[in-house]
C-alpha cells in the first residue's frame, strides 16, 4: 500500500500525470483485487502536507483509491500548496483503510476515545464535513476534547450533535514513518 502511494508520487511529481495501475509495479494483487474506501495522508517534517479521503469506495480497486486519494493530498489539498518533486524525499505516508462505519446515536458522542478511534462528521445539510483521526493531535485525549475540535474545524462558536450526522470510523493503519 505505501509502495502504490510512494510510487505514485514519485510517477505524478516526475511526468505530471495521473499513473495507471499498470504502470506501477504492485507486488500485492490483493490491491487490484479488493476495494476498500481508505484515507490517505501526506506528512513532511511530522506536519501534515495533505490529506484526502473516501467515504465509500468510488474506484475499481483499492490501487486505484490509492493513487487517486494521493494524487489529490499532493496536488489539491486547498489547505496546502501542491508538492514538488525536491520535497518527495521528505515526505512519509499514512494509509488508513476504513474497514467499518457506525452511525454514532445521541450522546454516543460521548464514548469516543480520540486517542484510539476516528470520527466523521457531516452537516445535515451536506454543505461541511470534518474527520478527526485518533492520535492526530496530543490535545486530543478524551470525549471533551472533541467538542472544540469540531467547532475550530467547522468555524462555529457551538457544536449542537442535532446538526451533524456522526460516523464513527474503525481502521487499519499503515505508515512509512521512521523514528530517527
Amino acid at each position: 500500500m505505501i509502495s502504490v502511494a510512494q510510487q505514485t508520487i514519485d510517477f505524478y511529481l516526475k511526468n505530471f500525470k495521473t499513473p495507471k495501475v499498470e504502470e506501477l509495479d504492485i507486488k500485492d494483487k490483493s490491491l487490484i483485487q479488493s476495494n476498500w474506501s481508505l484515507f490517505i495522508t501526506i506528512y513532511k517534517k511530522w506536519e501534515i502536507r495533505g490529506s484526502s479521503w473516501n467515504i465509500k469506495e468510488i474506484k475499481n480497486n483499492i490501487a486505484e483509491e490509492i493513487i487517486e486519494n494521493t494524487i489529490t493530498a499532493i496536488s489539491k489539498d486547498s489547505r496546502f500548496k501542491p508538492v514538488k518533486l525536491d520535497e518527495a524525499k521528505d515526505l512519509r505516508i499514512r494509509v488508513d483503510f476504513i474497514k467499518k462505519r457506525t452511525i454514532l446515536q445521541d450522546k454516543e458522542i460521548f464514548q469516543i476515545d480520540p486517542t484510539k478511534e476516528w470520527i466523521l462528521v457531516i452537516k445535515k445539510d451536506y454543505s461541511a464535513m470534518a474527520v478527526i483521526l485518533p492520535n492526530i493531535n496530543p490535545s486530543l485525549l478524551i470525549w471533551e476534547d472533541l467538542i472544540p475540535a469540531l467547532e475550530a474545524k467547522f468555524n462555529i462558536k457551538w457544536f449542537k450533535e442535532e446538526d451533524y450526522i456522526l460516523y464513527k470510523i474503525e481502521t487499519e493503519t499503515f505508515n512509512n514513518f521512521e523514528i530517527k
